[in-house]
């Protein structure tokens, strides 16, 4: 598997990566991953680094992770959604033209993914007979970003992301919009908004996907089968949240057929 951007580490670009098999220990622990993090950037890097076995060539440490660009972390977040058995499925919306709630599916197997531009992870301006170059924000940066306020967000963001020492303070709105742009162009993507037709009224609405679902998985149902396989088999916690998932929901098959619950 290749990321869309990638790792530039001494001057290589690193894109393989690779997650580690699903066990009911890796469920836990990102289920708990959002409560013991400080905000919600280092829950993402938690949760990357938790599930992934391998990260350009390497060890995916909290420190790599956080170095991967936004685009690239959102892109595997959704990818974790897939690893953990949630293809996509059926999403509800609330329509802005009649105010009706409607469904709609959608399977992220369709969705496109963008490749990385030319000259990424960085992008240059010319702005006014000057030259700039910014380079595109990582986790590292959003963590650092988090608790400013809305107002000193952007141009705090942009003198971080400024390869060039000289940035003006603060930076004008003609070289905020010239940067903006420019990282975008060179920016990977994945789908982040799609269009979903009301059945109601027949009219279209731009629907937000959240590419950070699998923080909001709870851990109660993984623990209410812990429980069962306890009670059935007296096996200890880390002996059951070790088995592979598919193994664990096969012995909870057999102890529903046992109960005569199931074929």
């Amino acid at each position: 598997m290749q990321l869309p951007g990638g790792l530039l580490e001494n001057g290589t670009r690193r894109r393989d990566w690779a997650f580690r098999p699903v066990s009911g220990a890796l469920e836990l622990a990102l289920a708990e991953v959002k409560e013991e993090a400080g905000c919600a950037p280092q829950a993402v890097t938690r949760a990357l680094s938790l599930a992934l076995d391998r990260l350009g060539g390497a060890v995916a440490t909290e420190e790599r992770v956080a170095a991967l660009c936004v685009a690239d972390r959102q892109y595997l977040m959704r990818e974790l959604e897939r690893h953990l058995g949630n293809e996509g499925g059926w999403f509800q919306a609330d329509c802005r033209h009649c105010g009706g709630r409607f469904d709609f599916r959608i399977d992220y197997a369709d969705l496109p993914v963008q490749e990385a531009g030319a000259g990424y992870p960085e992008a240059g301006i010319d702005l006014d007979g000057r030259q700039w170059r910014f380079r595109l924000p990582t986790g590292a940066d959003q963590e650092a970003l988090a608790g400013l306020p809305d107002t000193e967000a952007l141009p705090w963001l942009l003198k971080r992301l400024a390869v060039d020492a000289n940035l003006p303070d603060p930076p004008d709105r003609g070289l905020v919009a010239a940067a903006e742009a420019a990282l975008e162009a060179v920016s990977p993507g994945i789908v982040l908004t799609v269009q979903a037709a009301c059945p109601e009224c027949g009219a279209g609405n731009a629907v937000d996907l959240d590419p950070y679902r699998a923080l909001a998985r709870p851990a109660d149902h993984l623990l209410q089968e812990v429980h069962q396989l306890a009670l059935h088999y007296h096996w200890s916690e880390a002996d059951i949240l070790g088995l592979p998932r598919a193994r664990r929901q096969r012995y909870l098959q057999l102890i529903d057929r046992a109960r005569g619950m199931a074929e």
